[in-house]
């Protein structure tokens, strides 16, 4: 017996030669009345070890002894890379084994097969989340390793909701304007378009202002866009730029998180070859048709507010020639246009437009489509094959020329050398 169960047995020993009640035993003993009488029950059914602890022996039910081993077995075998709460999550969807994310990790740390780190990062305030869904979000690209050490890294293009954290998310070979323009029509075309994106200061969303850019800015008083910007302003879609990493904290921490969790998905999703998979086309297949709703259920939460802000696309406008790169180009007198080394004719139907001189719109779609648009109305055009490369008349190719070290000298037959017959004097004499 303790030494808190030894008193009790005294003070009770007390009750039963009457000496005390059981009120007073329970005062005595800094219990409850309640307490006092159900321990003094106790004690009249069992005697003295009616005062012991019922569990006094037994083992308690966060051993479990069979199913820890079975969990650790499974844990070395198979998830050893995960973290608790990714190993309990496969646990339970793969192996049907229901154990709790603190009751792993206690079970993972007595083993030693964990260390924990020190952590120490300065105090930050956290922003308030926005209330309604599609209000805000935060769009970045995560460069990694994602298909394992021996394969190039790629750029997951991750987009996050603020009120909600679901993620929408696809792969691509680099992080440029491109891709950009490809994730955030796919996003549009399953959502809508949302009210606002945070981003940070690379430079395919923002411009950052060089001396000569800031001094156009000044002259002309209109700000200098990124094409990824325009399209967003025609979309009257708000772009903000975040002054630190830790201001999108959301997106980074997501991204953190996927290059935990999905790296090993990936590995762990067999392909028909029976290897993880490895190639952009069956990693986006895999994360739009698997990963991203399992972990959207997992990670993403109700918004405060029910209302849903994204809207459509205006009916009059058109995704694919918004989300593409545009320039302006002039009309030359032949009604041509060059863009990229290549020459547009514009066909003579739109005579009536008079477009010798003026500045048209030269949309390039994926896929080195060409558009033409002038003041919104589409051109009609075709490609002419490149002007060959004209050879100075008269000149010989330098690359055929000879050079000598002598110099050059003229022989006395030479028009240099000779003297011309009107410079010859004629003297007349008198007679």
């Amino acid at each position: 017996m303790s030494t808190r169960e030894r008193r009790r047995l005294i003070v009770f020993s007390q009750v039963q030669d009457k000496a005390i009640s059981v009120a007073e035993a329970g005062r005595s003993l800094r219990l409850s009345e309640r307490q006092a009488r159900r321990l003094w029950k106790r004690y009249g059914q069992k005697g003295d070890a009616g005062l012991i602890h019922g569990l006094r022996g037994k083992k308690g039910n966060a051993s479990r002894e069979a199913l820890r081993v079975q969990v650790l077995a499974l844990y070395r075998q198979k998830y050893a890379a995960c973290n608790a709460a990714h190993a309990v999550a496969l646990l339970k969807s793969r192996d049907h084994l229901a154990v709790s994310r603190k009751t792993l990790w206690r079970w993972r740390k007595g083993e030693g097969l964990i260390v924990q780190p020190r952590r120490h990062k300065p105090h930050r305030q956290r922003r308030v989340r926005r209330s309604c869904t599609g209000e805000l979000v935060q769009m970045d690209g995560s460069t990694h390793r994602w298909f394992g050490d021996d394969q190039p890294p790629y750029v997951l293009f991750v987009m996050i909701d603020d009120a909600t954290s679901a993620v929408w998310a696809r792969f691509y070979e680099s992080e440029d304007t491109a891709s950009a323009f490809d994730l955030f029509g796919r996003y549009v075309k399953r959502h809508g378009l949302p009210g606002a994106l945070y981003v940070d200061h690379d430079s395919i969303y923002v411009v950052n202002p060089s001396d000569v850019q800031a001094r156009r800015r000044q002259a002309t008083d209109k700000p200098v866009l990124t094409q990824f910007g325009r399209a967003m302003q025609e979309l009257a879609v708000g772009i903000i730029a975040a002054n630190s990493p830790q201001a999108k904290g959301r997106v980074e921490r997501v991204n953190r998180t996927l290059q935990d969790r999905l790296v090993k998905e990936l590995a762990m999703a067999l392909t028909a070859a029976g290897v993880g998979i490895k190639d952009l086309a069956t990693a986006n297949a895999f994360l739009e048709k698997t990963f991203l709703k399992a972990f959207n259920e997992e990670f993403s939460r109700t918004p405060a507010s029910g209302i849903n802000m994204h809207h459509q696309v205006p009916a009059q406008v058109k995704l694919g020639e918004v989300l593409c790169h545009q320039e302006s180009r002039v009309v030359g007198q032949d009604w041509c246009v060059q863009y990229a080394s290549r020459i547009l004719q514009i066909d003579k139907q739109h005579a009536s437009l008079a477009l010798a001189n003026r500045r048209i719109v030269v949309l390039a779609q994926p896929g080195a489509t060409l558009k033409l648009r002038y003041r919104g109305q589409a051109l009609v055009f075709r490609e002419l094959a490149l002007r060959p490369h004209k050879m100075p008349v008269g000149k010989v190719p330098l690359a055929s020329r000879t050079f000598s070290s002598t110099p050059w000298r003229p022989g006395p037959n030479h028009p240099w050398n000779t003297t011309p017959a009107c410079s010859k004097r004629t003297i007349k004499t008198s007679t």
